[in-house]
């Protein structure tokens, strides 16, 4: 283990997870990430902090149910890092163990890379207080608009539905992160998104990653009903092979990490500072109505942000205080 990675853990464990030595934490990860479990206990254990490793069986896509043994496992515990390749921040039991007040980190897709990384090292404590001010904003909001340089024009309706400040670290009882992604994000209205949104940066799934040329979405209705661009066969295939739900506007996410840097890995792309994403698919885990084993997330570059009508974010800059 590299003094680097094991910096990184120490911000796992400390900066994000709030762990001590009172503490009871659960690693679940599978075959295909194990190994930085392991890592992750051997550094637990040189702290003395209790943590316990389950490796289960790989799941087949994002936001699959774990077996409801794992879920009940999971509600002995306050801390869980959801360290399987596929993600589970979507699944029930995530929301159930968000529920009873435990703090998730949710760390699919884990490498070594991504522990190597910088943006996994940002004191994430000092986006909490940004973080809970776009959420308020969004909670208190009746519409966010999308715009870009690129074509991105996006208006969807947010009435009755609430911010989730998502910084990087779990600050309180019930808060789920995903380092290094910090961001802030807030599940629309499902039938009432309509516009496009110009994809120039990944689309951070297994057959795309960072896009090597502009992906365009139409959506109406608060689905996408057109596709343009070299991705347009595969973003088909992925939403038809789930079924219509997997096509609905699901997540608005604005990045906030000023480490991160778009590199095709799904955590750390969504925490870029200066990107905005629209989740596709799942939202019925973070105060929307919309329940589907599929979530996709589609990120774009320097985008241009009004919550009614004050702009908090101009070309990638946040304006706020």
């Amino acid at each position: 283990m590299t003094a680097n990675i094991k910096k990184s853990i120490y911000s796992l464990i400390y900066n994000c997870a709030y762990a001590d030595e009172n503490s009871k934490g659960l690693i679940i990860s599978d075959s295909h990430t194990q190994e930085i479990g392991n890592l992750i206990i051997q550094v637990a254990d040189e702290e003395n902090i209790n943590f316990t490793h389950l490796i289960i069986e790989p799941f087949m896509i994002h936001g699959e149910e774990p077996s409801s043994e794992v879920a009940q496992e999971m509600l002995k515990y306050d801390i869980v890092f959801g360290l399987t390749k596929m993600s589970m921040a979507h699944s029930k039991a995530r929301l159930a163990f968000s529920e009873i007040g435990g703090k998730y980190l949710s760390l699919p897709d884990y490498s070594m890379n991504v522990l190597a990384s910088p943006a996994l090292q940002y004191d994430f404590r000092e986006l909490i207080d940004i973080s809970s001010k776009i959420a308020n904003l969004m909670t208190n909001g009746k519409e966010i608009r999308l715009l870009s340089q690129k074509g991105t024009d996006l208006r969807c309706d947010i009435q009755g539905r609430y911010g989730n400040p998502a910084p990087g670290c779990c600050f309180d009882k019930g808060i789920i992160s995903s380092p290094p992604d910090s961001e802030t994000n807030i599940a629309p209205i499902e039938d009432k998104s309509n516009g496009i949104i110009c994809v120039d940066g990944s689309i951070p799934c297994a057959q795309i990653g960072l896009v090597k040329s502009d992906a365009i979405l139409h959506i109406k209705d608060g689905k996408v009903f057109d596709i343009e661009g070299e991705y347009k066969d595969i973003l088909n295939k992925l939403f038809d092979d789930v079924g219509e739900k997997a096509r609905i506007v699901a997540e608005i996410g604005i990045g906030l990490n000023p480490l991160a840097k778009l590199c095709g890995s799904m955590l750390e792309d969504e925490g870029c500072l200066g990107t905005a994403h629209v989740g596709i698919g799942a939202n019925s885990t973070i105060g929307g109505k919309n329940s589907v084993p599929f979530h996709l997330d589609h990120i774009m570059k320097d985008v241009t942000i009004y919550i009614d009508n004050e702009m908090i974010i101009k070309d990638g800059k946040i304006l706020l205080d």
